[in-house]
């Protein structure tokens, strides 16, 4: 996996981010025509038509004054709609984030977690940690391959905060920090990012080791 992950030897990871053109602002139209759309098939009929003048009056009303302050602020942001959405759908939401929000990422292959087996944590969680530091490691040195449409690159972005970025709850809106815990009896260990290298730790039974040292360190708090 690493090998076809690392394909490309010439691209780095985040080596297009500057030249990528500026998240464009759509027409007023085409979003209220989307909107509709999306609305059609949940509505009767009469519902839908009360949903179609609503739009209508915010189209010839105050939808202007704000298409146009939305045109005015992506005039200063070359994504206009990155902070909001990262408050709105990440850190304002007052649900768990496990399942609700963050329910994928890179993992082990099915092999390593199949059958379930009792007095396996530590192991299956070092080869799950394991297995996630390499690929974090192909992207602090940007050898993961740029993906792409065509020969078109697409953002990258996304994957500076895949790893080692925490949510630190607040009342209202939560925040992003740079670490990753371990529990063990209820204590809680913090690990910096770059607790990990990949000069040090070479293979899962090192990983094993130093999760076993953590944990029993935990346990004598």
């Amino acid at each position: 996996m690493e090998n076809q992950l690392a394909k490309s030897t010439e691209e780095r990871t985040f080596q297009y981010q500057d030249s990528l053109p500026s998240l464009p602002v759509p027409s007023l139209e085409e979003s209220l025509k989307k909107y509709l759309e999306s609305v059609k098939p949940f509505a009767n009929e009469e519902e839908y038509k009360n949903t179609e003048a609503i739009v209508q009056k915010f189209q010839n009303g105050i939808g202007e004054k704000l298409q146009q302050k939305l045109l005015q602020r992506a005039k200063g942001r070359r994504n206009w709609l990155e902070e909001w959405w990262l408050n709105v759908a990440y850190l304002d939401v007052r649900i768990p984030s496990q399942l609700n929000v963050n329910f994928g990422g890179p993992a082990s292959h099915i092999e390593h977690y199949w059958p379930p087996k009792e007095g396996t944590q530590l192991e299956r969680g070092s080869i799950s940690l394991w297995h996630n530091l390499n690929y974090w490691q192909l992207l602090r040195k940007e050898k993961l391959a740029v993906e792409k449409v065509g020969n078109t690159p697409l953002d990258m972005n996304q994957f500076r905060m895949l790893f080692s970025t925490c949510k630190i709850p607040g009342i209202t809106r939560d925040s992003i920090i740079n670490y990753f815990r371990t529990v063990r009896n209820g204590r809680f260990g913090k690990w910096e990012k770059h607790t990990f290298c990949a000069k040090r730790v070479k293979d899962i039974p090192q990983v094993t080791l130093q999760c076993c040292v953590e944990a029993e360190f935990l346990s004598l708090m």
